[in-house]
């Protein structure tokens, strides 16, 4: 799951998606109907200037799954059209003949190969990233806060809330994955759906997501504005963290009013999963609503990001992503939530990142 910062009204905190295995979804629902209108790629500031074969690369991961999907709905400007695993496997194989690092090659793939369609309607834009804590794979006197994988009577049903597992509800269960030292950490991991784990032992453990308890999520960022402790303008993950950190007995009654509880596996993989199943890359990739836009669709964002070091100061951020992520609050056509990676100025641009602009489709032209 992931931290969003929504723009409109008071700016709050609630969970969206689920960076890995979060939902399934394969394009546009036929009752869905987007508004788009069609630009040349020279009318995209920014476009000529853009690192092209990044956004490549991480096209090519999609293209395994892509090729192997069944056909998929996309919006258009004229409504909505079938892309077919054909068309997607032809357009792989363009994709796979363009020489890495080969910007004008790239750029030249995808004007070839895509048409650009520019969203009608506010776009809203945010961020997430991969969190780091430390951990052992046995309990200690520093490493007592243990990390669960799903339970084997998780159904669809409501299961024990956060403060119930928290207090022991699934201890001796044989469900301990690891064991950390930071609540507000393993908090912050489950809110993002995805954490990589440093061990005492040495290596590192890397968690995806891999269920949830099935209760209604409460944003904390609303709680603690309803409590006085902070503005709701002010409200952002950093500053939340903050909080909690400087009051931990209060912070933990405060992040048990969020019932919602995240499960985990061991993903053993060098980073981090979006829900299609492939790696995602950092600035690169981008989660969408599967309800209206399929996985593996190049999406152009022209936005704000915040100024690291700067607080409230932003500044333009144009670049070419591909939809490999999705999320339970990222909603319709002009929506978008960027992967930032698994450093520190990652977790700092996504926990500050709110902004609006357009978004730009590009639709597969048909072979």
């Amino acid at each position: 799951m992931r931290w969003k910062v929504l723009s409109g009204g008071a700016a709050l905190l609630v969970v969206a998606g689920l960076l890995s295995a979060c939902t399934s979804g394969g394009g546009l629902a036929g009752s869905n109907k987007v508004a788009m209108a069609p630009i040349a790629f020279n009318e995209i500031p920014g476009w000529s200037n853009d690192k092209l074969a990044e956004a490549l690369a991480t096209f090519r991961r999609s293209c395994p799954r892509l090729n192997a999907s069944p056909d998929t709905r996309i919006a258009t400007d004229g409504g909505e059209r079938i892309v077919t695993a054909a068309e997607w496997r032809q357009i792989c194989t363009h994709a796979a003949a363009v020489r890495a690092g080969d910007d004008q090659g790239a750029r030249q793939f995808f004007e070839q190969n895509f048409r650009p369609l520019v969203v009608q309607g506010p776009a809203s834009f945010t961020g997430y990233f991969e969190p780091e804590l430390r951990g052992s794979r046995a309990p200690s006197r520093v490493f007592t806060i243990p990390v669960y994988r799903r339970p084997t009577d998780l159904s669809d049903k409501p299961y024990y809330t956060r403060a119930e597992i928290e207090q022991g509800a699934l201890k001796g269960k044989g469900l301990e994955i690891v064991w950390v030292q930071d609540l507000v950490a393993l908090y912050e991991a489950q809110v993002q759906g995805s954490a990589r784990v440093h061990l005492a032992e040495g290596g590192t453990l890397s968690l995806g997501f891999d269920g949830s308890n099935n209760r209604a999520y409460t944003a904390i960022g609303g709680v603690l504005a309803d409590m006085g402790v902070m503005k709701r303008e002010d409200v952002t993950w950093p500053a939340i963290r903050d909080w909690l950190k400087r009051h931990p007995q209060q912070g933990r009654d405060v992040m048990r009013r969020n019932e919602r509880y995240i499960f985990f596996r061991d993903t053993r993989t060098t980073a981090p999963t979006g829900s299609e199943g492939v790696p995602l890359t950092a600035q690169r990739s981008l989660a969408i609503d599967t309800a209206v836009t399929p996985y593996g669709t190049p999406i152009w964002i022209e936005t704000t990001r915040p100024v690291a070091g700067k607080p409230g100061a932003t500044e333009p951020y144009r670049r070419l992503m591909i939809a490999q992520d999705s999320g339970a609050a990222i909603k319709g056509p002009a929506r978008g939530d960027v992967f930032f990676g698994s450093t520190a100025q990652a977790a700092d641009w996504a926990g500050r990142m709110v902004g609006g602009g357009r978004a730009i489709v590009l639709v597969p032209n048909k072979g």
